[in-house]
């Protein structure tokens, strides 16, 4: 009897510990005060950006319910995109514990998001990371084949990988079944039929499709791999104020160039063979900076983009008379005034339909930045427009 008593109150004793060490749940403060709310706002502060503030949101919800599958899920996407793979455990965690179909949807969209995370920071090869995507795909599909986050991420990782045809599936999906990431995934249609429209030919050009923003280095890269542009700038005369010649008899190293020319800021920049040619055939737009800098990181806006082609223009049809079309006449836009440093390039690249216009306002926006993908339609108008030259 004393034996029995005794076991009793070991286990009694046990059961206080274990309990006392298992973390506790904090008391809710409000009806907004729950796991579900936490984990959305989390969720809306990765999409902005904000990981750090995604974090406590996640936190938050986990104090409520420590077991909470979607809460995991997010705090494990959390410490993936800081840069520890082991976040894919919690995630994993939270695919477990998830109560809910809608809540394992959850989850398996956080793997595919911290799956494409790591393919875009290069942990995962593009093989690797479609891979693992397709099997977390195919165990939502059997959760709920009807909810679009699992399909609109694939897009978004058939996108990283350059497989421009499969992420317009994944997104048109999305948009047909209208139940979420329609917009987003509207606009990433765009971008992918655009893509497809534009046709990239070299390895930097279907990167490039990818940038929000084209810089000096992207545009130069495109201009040599894309449209060959050097055919034209080798059969015209070089500019009249060209900062380097190189001496008879001689052929110039092309790794070298950059110091006889003086350009001081691209010996690491991975297109600087790229962005050697264009300076060394003096396309205009394009040169090396008063102070010897070619800023290849620095965005070009529409404006010199008009500029850029403008004299592409010129040099591929030998017409010098299209440097002045335009001056005098009436500016087409009103954020153009004919006083504009890049009126006639605008007017010129508008006129041929080489660069967008905004018709809904009017506008030409020369201030704007240019995407990838629309640096690379405009590229591939010139090329058909140039062919004949």
């Amino acid at each position: 009897m004393k034996y029995r008593y005794f076991c009793f109150a070991a286990l009694a004793v046990m059961c206080l510990v274990l309990f006392s060490c298992a973390p506790r749940a904090r008391q809710t403060t409000g009806v907004m005060d729950n796991p579900e709310h936490h984990y959305l706002t989390g969720v809306k502060l990765v999409d902005e950006g904000s990981s750090g503030k995604a974090a406590r949101e996640f936190d938050l919800a986990l104090q409520l319910d420590p077991d909470y599958g979607p809460g995991l899920s997010g705090k494990g996407l959390v410490t993936v995109i800081k840069g520890d793979e082991n976040g894919m455990d919690l995630i994993d965690e939270g695919i477990r514990k998830a109560d809910s179909d809608r809540e394992k949807i959850w989850c398996y969209s956080n793997k595919l998001r911290a799956i494409l995370n790591l393919g875009k920071t290069g942990a995962y090869s593009d093989s690797e990371m479609m891979r693992k995507a397709k099997a977390v795909l195919d165990k939502s599909k059997l959760v709920d084949s009807e909810a679009s986050a699992p399909y609109y991420f694939m897009g978004e990782i058939y996108l990283q990988a350059l497989e421009f045809r499969s992420a317009e599936g994944m997104y048109a999906k999305v948009v047909a079944l209208d139940n979420g990431y329609v917009q987003k995934a509207d606009k990433r249609w765009d971008l992918v039929q655009k893509a497809g429209r534009a046709a990239p030919q070299s390895s930097v050009g279907k990167e490039i499709v990818l940038v929000d923003a084209i810089n000096r280095a992207d545009m130069a890269a495109l201009l040599v791999r894309e449209l060959n542009v050097q055919r034209f700038y080798s059969r015209t005369q070089k500019p009249e104020k060209a900062e380097f010649k190189e001496p008879k008899g001689t052929r110039m190293k092309h790794e070298d160039l950059y110091k006889k020319i003086g350009v001081t800021d691209i010996e690491d920049s991975p297109l600087r063979t790229d962005i050697l040619k264009v300076v060394d055939m003096g396309v205009k737009g394009l040169q090396p900076y008063p102070d010897h800098t070619y800023r290849p990181q620095q965005p070009m806006s529409k404006a010199e983009v008009a500029m850029l082609y403008e004299d592409i223009i010129i040099r591929a049809t030998g017409d010098t008379s299209l440097a002045t079309r335009y001056i005098g006449d009436e500016s087409r836009f009103p954020d153009v005034p004919d006083s504009h440093y890049a009126f006639n390039a605008i007017m010129l690249c508008t006129t041929r339909g080489l660069l967008e216009t905004d018709l809904r306002k009017g506008t030409f926006e020369p201030n704007s930045r240019i995407s990838g993908v629309d640096a690379l339609l405009s590229i591939k108008k010139l090329k058909e427009m140039l062919s004949l030259f």
